[in-house]
């Protein structure tokens, strides 16, 4: 979990971005805020992300304040994660939250200077396009190993057959899916791991 450096305030007073990632999957969650105090950060963490994916085992993230206070240390005690603090001498091993900003950040300064400064109505395209490219460690996209399945965009032809099968199917052929497909990326990021 990470912040942006403040953007641009937008008409309706966003200028930072929280970012979180997933470390298995690499799948981003980004949410632009007014502002990074730590009961903000406390509240999108709930709101934006635990409410919709559940309790993480473990938060990585920088010791800035937004972070490591006391609400945030409160909250990581309430409901059971173990809140991780990046040595302030070695932040890289946060670097993937800082390898996704890099790749984030120009996007929203492009946006800023051609879409009269309302880059947060484009945030979740820019994390869409994101999470549906291929991961150059794990071989998939984080949209893959997050849902089981490849991500159908707008511009993808609809389908003219339609299968109705038994609920139990569908179940037992995502199961699988996600194993197959998370399995190969274990042995993708530990094979890059080694090189």
């Amino acid at each position: 979990i990470d912040y942006c450096d403040p953007f641009k305030p937008t008409p309706v007073g966003n200028q930072y971005v929280l970012c979180i990632t997933d470390h298995f999957t690499r799948w981003i969650t980004a949410i632009a805020l007014s502002d990074c105090s730590a009961q903000t950060t406390a509240q999108t963490l709930f709101n934006n992300y635990i409410c919709q994916y559940g309790v993480p085992l473990a938060i990585l993230s920088d010791q800035g304040t937004h972070f490591k206070n006391q609400l945030m240390e409160s909250i990581a005690k309430l409901i059971d994660y173990n809140h991780i603090f990046s040595s302030v001498y070695h932040p890289q091993c946060n670097e993937m939250i800082e390898r996704f900003n890099a790749a984030f950040v120009p996007q929203i300064v492009k946006l800023q200077y051609l879409e009269n400064n309302n880059w947060d109505e484009f945030l979740s395209l820019v994390v869409l396009a994101y999470n549906i490219g291929i991961h150059a460690t794990t071989n998939y996209s984080p949209f893959q190993l997050q849902f089981g399945q490849e991500s159908r965009l707008p511009t993808d032809e609809p389908s003219l057959s339609f299968a109705f099968n038994k609920p139990n199917d569908y179940y037992v052929r995502l199961e699988k899916n996600l194993l197959i497909i998370q399995q190969h990326a274990r042995d993708n990021i530990i094979h890059r791991q080694r090189q």
